[in-house]
C-alpha cells in the first residue's frame, strides 16, 4: 500500500494543489525583497518532492511592547518542503526551471514562499510581529538582510536590535532580535494598492 504524500494531506496547502498534477502547487519565488533587488516576486509551478524539515518560526502578537518579552512570543512549526521549479521566471535571476527549491506556508502571503537556506537558518533567532495588514510573518530577506537594506549607513556588522518594516503588501511587520534567554528551538528540524506579486 503506497504511503500518501504528507504534503498533500497538510491543512496549510489545502486546495493548492493542480487539479490533474497533485504534487504541483504555484510558490512565490524571488531574488530576494523588491525594495533591494528592483525584481518583483513571481508565482511560478513546482513540484513537490518531499519534506526538507521544519522551521520553527518565533512569532510575537501585533500589539507586543519592544523589545519583545520572552513570554508573549510563541514558536510555531511550519514544514519546509522540496520542490522542483516547472517554469521559467521572467525576470528573477536566482532561480530557474528544473531548479531545486524550498518553500513553506506563509500566512498572508497568496502562494507558499520560498526560503532560502541562510534565511532558515536566521528566521528562528527573530520574532516577527505580522503585518497588520496581511497578516504576513515571514519576509523575503533574512532579517540581517533586511535590516542592511534599512539601515544602509550603520556601522560595519551592527544589527539593530528590533526594527519596522514595510510590508510589501503596504502595512508593517516589527522584528526584534531574540533574546538570548529564549529557549530557540532547533533552527530547521531535519526530516488598495497594487499587489507586489506577479502570476505566470
Amino acid at each position: 500500500m503506497t504511503q500518501a504524500s504528507p504534503w498533500r494531506e497538510d491543512p496549510s496547502l489545502a486546495g493548492r494543489f493542480h487539479p490533474q498534477c497533485p504534487d504541483d502547487i504555484q510558490v512565490l519565488v524571488h531574488d530576494g525583497e523588491p525594495r533591494r533587488t528592483r525584481r518583483a516576486p513571481e508565482a511560478c509551478w513546482a513540484r513537490v518532492s518531499a519534506v526538507h524539515g521544519t522551521l520553527q518560526a518565533a512569532i510575537a502578537p501585533k500589539d507586543a511592547k519592544l523589545p519583545f518579552d520572552e513570554s508573549v512570543v510563541r514558536w510555531a512549526p511550519r514544514t519546509v518542503y522540496r520542490a522542483s521549479l516547472l517554469n521559467q521566471p521572467h525576470q528573477l535571476q536566482s532561480v530557474k526551471s528544473g531548479d531545486e527549491i524550498l518553500f513553506v506556508h506563509a500566512p498572508g502571503i497568496p502562494h507558499p514562499l520560498r526560503v532560502l537556506p541562510a534565511y532558515l537558518e536566521e528566521r528562528p533567532r527573530w520574532a516577527f510581529a505580522p503585518c497588520d495588514r496581511c497578516g504576513a510573518d515571514q519576509s523575503l530577506d533574512p532579517p540581517t538582510v533586511m535590516a542592511r537594506t534599512r539601515f544602509p549607513d550603520a556601522p560595519a556588522g551592527s544589527v539593530p536590535v528590533a526594527f519596522t518594516a514595510f510590508c510589501p503588501c503596504g502595512g508593517t511587520m516589527i522584528l526584534s532580535a531574540v533574546q538570548s534567554a529564549m529557549a530557540a528551538p532547533t533552527p530547521l528540524e531535519p526530516s488598495g494598492k497594487k499587489p507586489w506579486w506577479k502570476v505566470w
